[in-house]
């Protein structure tokens, strides 16, 4: 299927690492940094007057007819966890004809299954490892590496400053569309050491209200969310 990868950033212009891997992928930066992205490829401005991640990812998603993967701009690599009866060992991939083949295997399945999300997950977890159940129908799909088929059904809900790809999963399952998460592969990325992203002064704040948000628009999907680190752990209910 044909898709592209987008990278949406703010205040990181010399940071990121997503395009070392991603060389082609198009990076949605604020109108007023494009100068400072210059070091980049395929940078697009994004007008002034959009403002936050849930909106700049709705005008990634008008900007195009293709669908959209989402990377945060901070990915390390693609991780594959592969484990047999005595042992596991998490490989490491960083090339890009394979991680794309793989991609592409994920929204050719969610097609098939009549989904609009995809996505794989984003810890190298080995408890979070399900080996002989390769896919989560029913999971939320983050951001950070978060495909959508793009033919308007869904955009993400701009009451939501944070926690977008959250609600916009549970409005899929909500809605009898089931999400397609890779339960073996996970992308690594770096959100914690770097400024901006989950860093901002105002996230914690941003994630109560959210969290409330969704308890309210889904009841008894949010199981319990406990703040650890620098953002709340959600668990679902279902």
């Amino acid at each position: 299927m044909e898709f592209e990868y987008c990278i949406p950033s703010k205040g990181r212009a010399g940071l990121i690492t997503s395009k070392k891997i991603f060389k082609d992928a198009r990076l949605f930066v604020p109108l007023s940094e494009v100068t400072q992205y210059s070091q980049y490829s395929n940078v697009i401005g994004v007008p002034n007057e959009i403002k936050g991640i849930t909106a700049t990812r709705n005008y990634i998603l008008k900007s195009t007819t293709k669908n959209v993967f989402f990377i945060d701009d901070d990915l390390q690599f693609l991780g594959k966890h592969n484990r047999d009866i005595y042992k596991h060992k998490v490989e490491r991939i960083t090339d890009i004809e394979t991680i794309t083949n793989v991609v592409d295997k994920l929204f050719r399945v969610a097609d098939q299954m009549k989904s609009k999300i995809l996505g794989l997950h984003t810890t190298s977890n080995n408890l979070t490892n399900y080996p002989n159940n390769p896919f989560l129908f029913n999971g939320v799909c983050l951001g950070s590496c978060m495909g959508v088929i793009n033919d308007g059904s869904y955009y993400f809900d701009e009451e939501f400053e944070v926690k977008e790809d959250y609600e916009l999963s549970l409005r899929s399952i909500f809605d009898g569309v089931p999400t397609v998460k890779s339960n073996i592969l996970f992308m690594q990325h770096e959100h914690t050491q770097r400024q901006g992203g989950c860093r901002d002064d105002r996230r914690i704040e941003k994630e109560k209200k959210a969290i409330k948000q969704l308890i309210k628009k889904y009841p008894g999907a949010i199981k319990q969310a406990k703040h650890r680190g620098t953002s709340f752990a959600i668990q679902l209910n279902l």
